[in-house]
Parts: structure tokens; sequence; C-alpha cells
């Protein structure tokens, strides 16, 4: 390596004695070459020579090219850059990576200054190199920040935004720039309640805050107006951050989320707890409650705050009629939730917080909460008013029946009560001419007659005998009293048929004896039937069913009336066959006639409320609907099976041990 001491320039001045230019560059934080017009080096300083890039570093190499020290990837646009200051010549600075002794690559910012020999040609270049790694490392850093800020400002949902000290918008995604009417290539530089006209004014007095307290402002919501493809308004959660650079305001960043779906669930959450009519609470996985709506509170007497944690079993649901608890297992509620399945209308009785108690319809969803067994969301409603009115209807339905029957059930209590009258009217008769037969006979006996003789007496007798006509007598009496009986018990039991059925049915099931049920219709819809048709009755053995009786009193006469009915256009009299059955734990009723039958096509809609196939003015349409009604609130079914021309038979389907909860 050739180092000189000649190199000073005359023009920078002259060095302080004692201190010559080796000596200086040493001392300089730089690497400084000496390069000739060829490229090659011809001096380096201390801090140069530990960039002896691909060349070994202990070589001592009397000259080098100085592009050899450069990475292989800059080196084209190094020697590019000094062909472009070669006519000059005139400085240049390139940055290139420089190959330091360890092996690695360090950017450098290298100036080249052209040195003019004595006769005033260019003949070599001072180049003067600073380690920039530093510099590049945070312009990476600064690059990848920012990219990494752009990523985040296109992709997220939320809105960004800076606006400098003097309240212009700097930078804006396109999420904050959407809720402008201002294009976003005019929103950059202008003053952002120009740039923000919808939302700046919600937000002005929180930016103002953040810049005077250098704090962050934060919960703010503000309603932004609807973006071309919204469907309306969204409201979005401003926070203002105030940015600080070496304790200096720099202006503060916005960024708004959008809770448009928070807002309107707390909207939602609002309506249900407060103002749904229908009572709600939630438990979690272990049945205790974690919410209760207004409704459910007012309903039984209990505030939020006095049940949060408790079983909501063992607070509020009424123990059954035998006063015995029921386990929480056993409760329908914890079963279904259990079974992670929504069910709908389990009825249920409720206690209140004073001790008295209230049905209720309850409907039951699982509630996922994140963790363990899922908790559980409970509708209920009040049934009290309700199952009283719909009791008062079925009682009113029951009445309008018997209206219907009203001339049958006169003319079926009239028919005993005329020969009951008539047998009566004969014993008035029979009884007098039985006491004068009698009175004759006691004339006969007298000792008063003296001596008339027994031939005279027996002579008297038997012409009273002759007139009373006693063989007649003694025939038609017994004969006469059994009808009157008879008469008065078909009386009594079309009384106690119609007592029966009349009877306002209890909200509480009972088990009940339906074969006599059947029996008592038919003796109620008696008038009705035997014009028409014969009714063969097929009871068999049936143990009694847990039922409320009264409706199933009303589903038989509807089904008794239908059959009569369908019979009457029959040309030749009709057959109404009403059989019984126990099928495993299952009563089976049947109502078969052999009258017109109905259509396929219709007969998915006889069940439908207001449904009919009679004349205007002979049927309401709820008979069916009524029934169908009734035997899915016993739990059973109905079903229908016609042919048109054959007939129709209804199949009623029962649970013996009445209905029983759906199992988890």
């Amino acid at each position: 390596m050739v180092v000189g001491r000649d190199d000073a320039s005359a023009e920078d001045g002259t060095l302080p004695p004692g201190l010559d230019a080796p000596a200086l560059a040493a001392a300089i934080p730089h690497s400084i070459w000496v390069v000739s017009a060829a490229g090659t080096v011809g001096y380096a300083n201390q801090r140069a020579r530990q960039y002896p890039g691909a060349r070994d570093p202990r070589a001592d190499d009397a000259e080098f090219p100085w592009d050899s020290i450069v990475h292989p990837d800059d080196a084209a646009a190094v020697r590019r850059a000094a062909e472009a200051a070669r006519p000059g010549p005139k400085p240049y600075e390139v940055e290139c990576r420089i190959g330091h002794a360890d092996g690695s690559y360090r950017w450098h910012s290298v100036r080249f200054e052209p040195v003019s020999g004595a006769d005033g040609e260019s003949g070599r270049w001072i180049a003067t190199g600073t380690d920039i790694e530093p510099l590049k490392g945070l312009q990476r850093y600064g690059r990848e920040t920012l990219s990494l800020l752009e990523t985040l400002e296109a992709a997220a949902p939320a809105g960004f935004g800076f606006v400098d000290g003097d309240a212009r918008l700097t930078r804006v995604n396109d999420t904050l720039a959407a809720m402008s009417s201002v294009p976003r290539s005019r929103q950059i530089g202008q003053p952002v309640h120009e740039a923000l006209p919808g939302i700046w004014p919600q937000i002005e007095a929180k930016y103002r805050r953040a810049c005077e307290t250098a704090t962050a402002v934060v919960g703010t919501v503000v309603s932004a107006p609807p973006a071309e493809d919204s469907d309306g308004p969204r409201s979005w959660l401003a926070g203002c951050y105030p940015v600080m650079v070496e304790h200096r305001m720099m202006g503060v960043g916005l960024v708004l989320v959008d809770v448009t779906e928070r807002e309107q669930a707390q909207a939602f959450r609002s309506v249900i707890m407060d103002d749904m009519a229908e009572g709600l609470y939630t438990v979690d996985g272990d049945g205790k409650l974690t919410s209760m709506n207004r409704a459910a509170s007012e309903m039984l007497g209990w505030q939020e705050k006095d049940l949060l944690g408790s079983s909501v079993h063992d607070v509020v649901h009424a123990p059954p009629w035998h006063g015995t608890p029921q386990p929480e297992d056993e409760c329908p509620l914890r079963r279904t939730r259990t079974a992670a399945q929504a069910v709908q209308s389990v009825d249920e009785t409720f206690v209140r917080r004073d001790g008295s108690t209230f049905g209720v319809a309850c409907s039951v969803a699982p509630l996922e909460t994140g963790g363990g067994s899922p908790g559980a969301v409970v509708t209920f409603r009040d049934m009290t008013e309700v199952r009283r009115a719909e009791l008062e209807a079925r009682h009113d339905q029951k009445l309008e029946s018997l209206g219907r029957l009203s001339a049958g059930l006169a003319h079926e209590i009239n028919t005993p009560i005329q020969f009951v009258g008539d047998n009566t009217r004969f014993l008035a008769d029979a009884y007098q001419d039985m006491l004068d037969l009698l009175l004759v006979y006691r004339e006969c006996m007298t000792p008063a007659l003296g001596e008339l003789q027994w031939s005279d007496r027996t002579e008297r007798a038997q012409a009273a005998e002759a007139k009373a006509d006693v063989e007649y007598l003694a025939a038609e009496i017994p004969a006469a009293v059994s009808q009157s009986l008879e008469g008065v018990e078909r009386v009594a039991s079309l009384v106690r048929a119609m007592k029966s059925f009349s009877y306002k049915d209890s909200t509480e099931q009972a088990y009940a004896d339906l074969n006599e049920a059947i029996r008592t219709t038919l003796t109620v819809a008696r008038n009705e039937v035997k014009y028409v048709a014969d009714v063969a009755l097929e009871l068999g053995e049936l143990p009694d069913v847990m039922c409320h009786l009264g409706d199933l009193n009303q589903v038989f006469l509807n089904l008794l009336v239908n059959a009569a009915d369908a019979l009457k256009d029959k040309a030749e009299r009709g057959e109404i066959r009403i059989s019984s059955a126990a099928v495993g734990p299952t009563a089976v009723i049947s109502f078969a006639d052999n009258g017109t039958g109905i259509p396929e096509d219709i007969q998915k809609s006889i069940f439908e409320p207001f449904f009919t196939t009679k004349e205007v003015g002979k049927g309401t349409g709820q008979g069916l609907a009524l029934a169908r009604a009734v035997l899915e609130k016993h739990g059973g079914s109905i079903e229908v099976r016609s042919v048109v021309g054959e007939g129709t038979e209804f199949i009623l389907r029962l649970p013996i041990a009445g209905k029983q909860d759906a199992p988890a």
C-alpha cells in the first residue's frame, strides 16, 4: 500500500506544524480513499482499510480497483455514476454496500471529489465514505412501519386519519374518507372541517382537548352519514390520540371503530330487557341466573340483583301438587337446556317472591357462553288470564253445542215425560177402581149386613171385581210402574249427561273414564244421530286416562255430530262406529262413519281454523281445529282416514298417563 505525504491540497491551507495529512486522515471518522483516474486505490486511511471487500484483509496490495470492495449487486450502479461524472469532471455521490473485514456489507454514502494535478488536469479522486448502515436500518424500519401502517389502514374496518397542529387532515384511509362527501383525493391537506364535514363537529371538542392535555380522549360515539352502498347511518366509536415526538406535539391521530352492530344490539337488548312484555332470564351452564328483564322481575317479584348467581330452579320453580320439591335434574327446563336444543311452549308453574304461584308457557334456547356447558335463554309469559279465557271459551263452546242440541234434548226429555204422565193417569184410574173394589170387600165383610147369605155376599164381590176388571189391572199396573220408572231414569240420565257435558273444566288434569264420557256424549247427541244412523259401540277395556275431560267431551261431541252430518244426505240409513282400546301406554279411540267421505285434496286442510265443507251458516270450521288443539295439548294426536264414497274415520291417540315431558 502506498501512502503519500503530499496529498493535501495547498488550496485548503497549510496544516499546523507537527500535523501531517496521514495523521489527519487517521483521525477523521470516515473512510478516505485516493482513487486514480483508472479507478484504482492508491491510498486508504485506517478506517477505509477495515473494508477490504472480497480481498484478504491481510493483503498489502500496492493498488486495487476501488469497485472491488463494493457489493456485486451495487458495482454496476457505481461504475455508471463514475462514467457520468468523468467528462466534467464533477463531484458525485453514490450509496452502495462496502465489504467489511468481518465479511458483512455495510451501507455507505461515498462522495467523490476530483483532484487536479499540476497541469490542471484531473488525475485523481478523493472518495470520502460515511457509514450509513444505521440510517439505512432506520429507513428500512420506517419503510416497513409505513408499509405496515398503510396495510393496516387499508385492511382494517376502522377509520384512520391524522390531523396536524393546524387542524389539517394529512392522512386518511378509505374507511374514514368514505364518511365524507368530499372525494379522498381532495381531503389530504385540507382543513379537517372541510374534509370531514359530517363528523368533525361531533369530535372537534375531543380533538382540542387531546391537543391541550396531550392525553388520549376516547369513548365518543358519532354518527356518520350512510355510504352509497350502506343500508343506513353507521355509528362509530371515536378516539383522539395525541402524537408526541421529543415532547413536541405533532398532531392527533383519529381512530373510528364501527360500533353500529353493538349500538343496535344494545338498543335491541334495551327493548328486550326494558320493553318486552314477556319475561326473560338467562342462566349459565350451572343454572345460575346471569340476567333478567323488567317483565320477569315484575312477574316474579324479584329484582335482578337479588337473584344474580342463584339457582333459578330452586327459587322460582313451584313444587308439584304433592308438595315434594322437584329435583333439578328432573326439571323440564334444565333437561331441555342440557340437551342444547331449543324447545317451545313448555308448561310450567312458577312461584312468586310472596309464595303465590302462576302458570307459565316457557321457551328455552341454548346460549353459548364461550366455555363449559352452555347456558340458556328462557322466555315465559303468565298464562293465568289466557288459561282462564281459554277455559271460559271452551265452556261457552260447550254451551253453544248444547244450544244446538237443545231442541233434540227437549224431545228426548219430552218423550219419557209423556209416557210417565200417561202411566200416572192410568195408575190414578186403576187406584180408584181398586179402591172401589176394596170398599165392596169391606162392606161384604161387615156384620151390618145381618143374616145376608154368603152366596149373596160373594155375588156382590164378584160384580165389583168384574166392574174393576181386576185381571186387566193386575197385568197393566206393574207394566205402567215399570215404564214410569224407566222414563224417570231416562230423564235423569239425560240431566246427568247434560250436567256432565256442560261442567266447567278445571285447569288441572285428572283421571277419567273415557268410555263413560263417550256414552254420555252419545246420550246428549242422541237426537242428532238417531234419525240418520245406527250407532255401534265397540268400547274395549280402557283404564282411566289422565286428561281434561271437559275438553275431550267437546271433541267427542264434535266428531259425533260431524259423522251424523255426513250421513244426512245418504239415501239409506247410515252407521256410526265408535270404538276404544288400550294399545300399550296409549288409549286409541275411533269415530267412523260410512258417509260421503272427504276428498284427499282437502284432508290436510280440515284441521285448519275456520275451514269447513258445510253450507254457510251450518258450520264454523272450529270443531276439528279444536280437536287437534286439545289432542296436542294432551300430548296425543288425531288423524283422518277417508275414502270418497266409503266413509271417514277419525283416530284419536292419548297417553294414558297424561302428557310427558320430552326426555333430556
